[in-house]
């Protein structure tokens, strides 16, 4: 892709130091590139990355399909059986092997990869899922919002294994909706769910053995789940009406999403959310969800500390994101902490999409997000802020747990339409740090920023409503605190 530039070149402007106070909150923002010149190229370290992260590969003559172990693809009959052996003989075919879905629609219940097996979803043919809760049991490992327990299985589940994909240019197809597993959402009135039960067991400490959830709670399953999992592929496939988290790769390292197609408007329908995980490449997917398109993530309180395994070395390039309420988040599942994320060359437009680049964390969660670097993204519009830093999400201020978030670069964003272009609130004691937006242009921004606690926000080159600027606009407010979304 090659760059022209977008802004008039930068004018020589004296240092700033300016203090905005507003409802007792503070800012603090400069105008020198005298810091950034004498750092290391991000980037650099992000084409090192990109060049580890490898796809496995698998031999096309060990060529397996459920067919062959009794499978019929009439959408009726249930293939779980037959799925499952056709993964045990790729699995143990020399160096690997395929197993091929092709000529109709495949039900089943949940599919459990084993190392060196690539499932391939052929073109014009679906692999649907069952909605009975029973055909995903016996209970596995696993995480529901960041924490652990034994339960349902993932619809693609895998524990501990390397070289494992899903590819192909077929679907996925969840069979959720209303009547079944979105239906799933809270528990009853008055009383405690078993989302909540978890969340219970894990701030008390009880064993992982002993956070056992049947087939009867009202945890719904993520898609595809990879756990502790090297070398992992998923590709090309088309995901449809998930019962919540689409693509969730958990503790794995070296991992590939590309050219993935997801549209799914349930209840935490989030698109991908690679969880404590390192060397991860999203690429050239399209997310059209029911809550964040990319979600990064680390556990949950205490249960994320106790794990204490961040992601790190996270890369997203080339990414179409439509209806969502993030089109990139880290958080709020963030206590074990994020680190080195680079966002490029992406696309973000819908009056639907709530936030642009969204950071969610708070004093429960008390994570580490550091080191996060964005350009060359073009966002036609969003409904409130192009990018958002905020402490007061869900708990807030309500916790022992100091959150740090300490650097931010923005370069070569475009904003069409936005409600703000900022909306940045840290705590007193624990301000946001290291903050640079460059060479943007936000062209229609409603509302005066949101600065709430920041230290070294730095503007360089940035338009905002046709004019330059050199910081947040004047009159920037702080919005009440402990808000929830």
């Amino acid at each position: 892709m090659t760059h022209s530039p977008l802004l008039p070149a930068r004018r020589d402007l004296a240092r700033y130091g300016i203090a905005l106070l507003a409802g007792g909150a503070a800012a603090s923002w400069s105008r020198t590139d005298a810091t950034a010149q004498t750092l290391p190229d991000p980037w650099a370290e992000a084409a090192a990355i990109r060049t580890r992260i490898r796809p496995p590969s698998f031999p096309r003559a060990n060529r397996f399909t459920p067919q062959q172990f009794g499978g019929v693809a009439d959408g009726v009959t249930d293939n779980s059986a037959a799925i499952r052996q056709a993964i045990q003989a790729a699995s143990k075919a020399p160096g690997g092997g395929r197993v091929v879905f092709e000529g109709g629609v495949f039900l089943t219940g949940a599919i459990r990869l084993l190392s060196n097996v690539e499932l391939h979803i052929d073109r014009e043919s679906v692999l649907r899922f069952s909605t009975n809760p029973a055909d995903y049991f016996p209970a596995v490992l696993t995480r529901y919002e960041g924490t652990e327990f034994m339960g349902v299985s993932p619809f693609i589940y895998a524990y501990g294994e390397q070289n494992i994909a899903i590819t192909g240019h077929g679907v996925l197809d969840g069979s959720a909706g209303a009547d079944n597993w979105w239906a799933h959402k809270r528990g009853a009135d008055g009383e405690e769910g078993d989302p909540a039960r978890l969340r219970r067991l894990a701030e008390e400490g009880a064993p992982v053995e002993q956070r056992v959830f049947g087939p009867e709670a009202t945890i719904r399953p993520q898609f595809i789940q990879p756990y502790r999992c090297r070398n992992v592929l998923i590709e090309g496939v088309t995901i449809l009406r998930s019962p919540m988290w689409e693509i969730h790769p958990v503790e794995c390292e070296n991992v590939t999403v590309r050219r993935v197609n997801i549209s799914s408007h349930g209840p935490n329908n989030d698109g991908c959310n690679p969880e404590s995980c390192r060397d991860v490449l999203i690429e050239d997917c399209v997310f059209d969800t029911g809550d964040d398109c990319i979600a990064i993530k680390s556990g949950r309180n205490a249960d994320g500390r106790r794990i204490n395994k961040p992601s790190e070395n996270i890369i997203v390039a080339g990414c179409v994101m439509m209806d969502g309420h993030g089109g990139v988040t880290l958080g709020s599942e963030i206590s074990g902490g994020v680190r080195k994320v680079f966002v490029e060359n992406c696309r973000m437009d819908s009056p639907r999409l709530a936030t642009a680049i969204r950071f969610k964390n708070n004093a429960m969660r008390g994570g580490a997000l550091t080191d996060i670097h964005v350009r060359d993204v073009t966002i036609g519009q969003v409904a409130r802020a192009a990018v958002t830093v905020d402490y007061n999400y869900g708990e807030g201020a309500n916790g022992d747990f100091t959150p740090v978030f300490d650097g931010l670069t923005l370069e070569r964003v475009l904003v069409g339409r936005c409600e703000r272009v900022l909306d940045l609130q840290g705590f007193s004691h624990a301000p946001l740090r290291n903050i640079t937006v460059k060479d943007c242009d936000f062209a229609r921004a409603a509302e005066p920023d949101i600065v709430s606690n920041v230290e070294g926000l730095t503007y360089r080159n940035v338009r905002r409503n046709g004019q330059a600027v050199d910081g947040p606009t004047p009159g920037a407010v702080v919005r009440p605190a402990n808000r929830h979304g």
